[in-house]
Order: C-alpha cells, then structure tokens, then sequence
C-alpha cells in the first residue's frame, strides 16, 4: 500500500479501496460499497470503515507500523466524518500497535480478536455425518441455555437469520453448535461455536467446524471467522482445518477531544 508522504489523503469508492490494499481479504469481505464511499490513507496505511451487526461504524487502520501511526495522529479528522456528534468512537488497530494508540489518547476498555479466513474445504471425515441443521428458531430457548452454560462469550444469538448446526446427542439434546451467517459482503462467516463442556476432548468442534467450513467453501469458496485472542484451543483447531489468521486487532473506542 502506498499512499503518498504522511499527510492525510481522502479516498472514495471501494475500487479503489481493494487496489492500495491488494485486495485484502479482510476488505474484500468486510467492507462494501457504501462503507468504502470514504477512507483514508497516510504512508503505506489506509483506515476505512465497517460495521458490525448493530454496532456504530468502526474504524479499522492497516499496514505498516509507521503508515498507522501516521493515520493514528489523523484519527480526530477521521473522527469528524465517521462520529462527527459523539465523543468516542470505536477504532481497531494491529495489536502491537495498541499502546501507540493510547499513548496518544484516551482509550476505554475494548477486546483483542482475531480475523480468520480459508478458500480451502478441510478433508472430508466421517464424523461429519453428524452434523445436521439445527432449527434456531423452534429451539430458541435451547440454544440460548446451551450457549449461556457453554460459551457465554458467543456474540450471536438465535433466531436472527443466520443457519445454525448440531452435533445431537442420541436423546436430541445437543452437543456442539454453530452458527453460520455472513460478512457484510457476503462471505459466510462462522461464529457462536460451542461444545457441551462435558464433551470437550472428543473432536467435536473439529466435527462440527470442519463439517459447516466444508459446506461454505463449497457454496461460496470461502469462509471466515473472528474469535477472541485469548482462545488457544480454538486458534489451534482453526489452522488445522487450513483457516489463515489474517489480521489481529485491537478494538477500542478512543474519546476524542473537539
């Protein structure tokens, strides 16, 4: 990515976008048309913006160490675009670069994550007959219990949308669970997964996000993910399966002072 000297340039269009980026995997399935209408580029970085679910747009700065400094001493004319009537907002940088972040403002609690993505199906096993759709809507309340009692840190919830899969015990009661939605591009994008703590050390979650990561590929020929740093076991589980960790961010809502 090269954008000029340090000074702040204004882009538009998310053509342009994925051209100073090399078609970023991350852009290409996190950003859309009406997201890339402005960003921003300093040295070899541009910051851009994308959302999430019902969160206020954020502001994702990336490239070279020096290049997201720069558009880091940029952030409260980006700020004025992007959040022009409230005093923080939330801003999410190379995790390494995050004390320069704070160094330079008041920055408020966030979380550390990871962004995966395969074009590659893992190999098929037989364990992955087990897998079958779950209905989330008819099964709400279960699903919820389940998440609640075995990953209270899932960020997606049943019954909005996105198709969800099991591994069910003999008696119907589950085992593992995923949900299967999609990046604000349209990439399938596999989140919530869960495995019944009594369970765990069986393969289940490689049965259950093999199974559902083949099945994307095969429809979409890609499938992504996010998932909380701290996570080893699932960091492991996720590149065994030929998922590539592509970026890992740190997410904060920064004030800025007008």
């Amino acid at each position: 990515m090269r954008a000029g000297g340090n000074d702040l340039v204004t882009g538009h269009g998310l053509r342009e976008l994925l051209r100073v980026t090399g078609t970023h995997p991350f852009v290409r399935w996190e950003v859309t048309d009406d997201l890339a209408d402005t960003w921003w580029a300093a040295g070899d970085a541009v910051a851009f913006q994308r959302t999430r679910k019902n969160v206020r747009r954020i502001v994702n700065v990336m490239g070279t160490d020096d290049g997201v400094t720069s558009l880091l001493n940029h952030l409260p004319a980006i700020a004025a675009t992007v959040s022009p009537e409230r005093r923080a907002f939330s801003v999410s940088v190379p995790q390494h670069l995050e004390p320069r972040l704070r160094e330079r403002y008041r920055v408020l609690d966030g979380g550390d994550w990871e962004w995966f993505h395969t074009t590659t199906a893992p190999d098929e096993h037989p364990s992955h007959e087990r897998v079958v759709p779950l209905d989330d809507v008819a099964r709400a309340a279960e699903v919820r219990c389940f998440l609640e009692a075995h990953s209270p840190t899932a960020d997606t919830e049943p019954g909005q949308g996105e198709r969800w899969f099991a591994v069910e015990e003999p008696d119907g009661s589950l085992a593992a669970v995923a949900a299967w939605g999609t990046t604000r591009a349209g990439a399938p994008h596999l989140s919530s997964v869960a495995v019944d703590t009594r369970l765990r050390g069986r393969g289940l979650g490689r049965t259950i996000v093999g199974a559902v990561t083949r099945q994307a590929v095969a429809e979409a020929g890609v499938c992504t993910l996010g998932m909380y740093s701290h996570n080893d076991v699932g960091r492991g589980l996720y590149r065994s399966l030929g998922y590539e960790a592509l970026c890992k961010w740190s997410s904060r809502p920064v004030v800025i002072e007008r």
